[in-house]
């Protein structure tokens, strides 16, 4: 797997929270810079620069309409919805990539005239609009491989392991039983204060295991991707845990309140986290 495509599973993945964070950041940051070196026209081209990312494959989806909303507000001078965007959207001629291949050449002479440190931020933006429905189809790969050369950017690796985690839905934790190794499948995973943390009952084999020896091992797959996450297994007391709990499978804490069981919350630590495909290539997070 190319950086490039490291780089779009990482924003593909990527929480709508962070993302939008992220979106909106260098939105402010990309719009003041181009606008202080060439005032109302700075603003043009970073307009022209969202609207074709939105047009590279020819269809403009919700969320990216919903991410884009206020464009589309202040293009028709009023609130639209989703379909009266796609109006817009076509009205324009954006739904014929093809037709804005001058404008490419354009928004590449523009990316020639800014730092390396704006043309960066210029395409992640444009990235960002093409990853908000979860997915950079090859047509959209092909728009941003047009206006530069793949980046790479850093992405907390917690974030990118919580997002392979997600699109997973489940995973195996290892352990091991005095010189016996012992697997089981987990699929309970809380992000706070950029932690990851897992849960596993005190009552069980498993929360033994791991106090009798911390070193344990997470693996997840997504298509032929793999993701093996080692370290110490590190249980924590925080009250704010169990009420996420509580929120996110509200009948499995039901039970155990009803039993007097308890939960175990852990976190890794003094690990080493990467991601594999199966032609043997590695990503190394830590």
């Amino acid at each position: 797997m190319s950086d490039f495509d490291t780089l779009c599973k990482q924003l593909e993945s990527m929480d709508p929270e962070t993302f939008r964070d992220l979106f909106n950041e260098l939105s402010v940051k990309v719009t003041s810079q181009m606008v202080d070196l060439a005032g109302k026209d700075g603003l043009s081209a970073y307009l022209n620069f969202i609207l074709a990312s939105v047009a590279a494959d020819g269809h403009m989806t919700e969320e990216e309409f919903q991410l884009l909303k206020p464009i589309f507000d202040s293009l028709a001078e009023k609130d639209l919805t989703y379909e009266e965007g796609v109006a817009v959207f076509n009205a324009l001629g954006l739904d014929q990539p093809e037709s804005f291949q001058k404008v490419v050449d354009t928004m590449v002479d523009v990316l020639g005239l800014v730092s390396d440190e704006l043309k960066d931020d210029i395409v992640m933006l444009c990235l960002l609009v093409c990853a908000i429905d979860g997915e950079v189809s090859d047509k959209e790969k092909a728009w941003i491989k047009q206006l530069i050369d793949p980046l790479v950017i850093c992405v907390p690796a917690l974030e990118v392991i919580d997002g392979f985690l997600t699109e997973a839905g489940s995973f195996t934790l290892a352990t091991t039983c005095r010189d016996q190794p012992r697997m089981r499948v987990l699929g309970l995973k809380i992000r706070l204060d950029g932690n990851l943390y897992f849960a596993v009952g005190t009552f069980k084999d498993v929360y033994k295991q791991l106090q009798a020896n911390p070193k344990c091992e997470i693996l997840a797959t997504v298509g032929t991707d793999f993701l093996r996450w080692d370290g110490k297994a590190m249980f924590v007391e925080d009250v704010r845990l169990m009420p996420i709990v509580e929120n996110m499978m509200p009948d499995i804490a039901k039970t155990y309140a009803q039993n007097g069981w308890e939960f175990g919350f852990f976190t890794l630590v003094d690990g080493t986290a990467e991601i594999v495909n199966v032609s043997g290539q590695k990503k190394k997070l830590f």
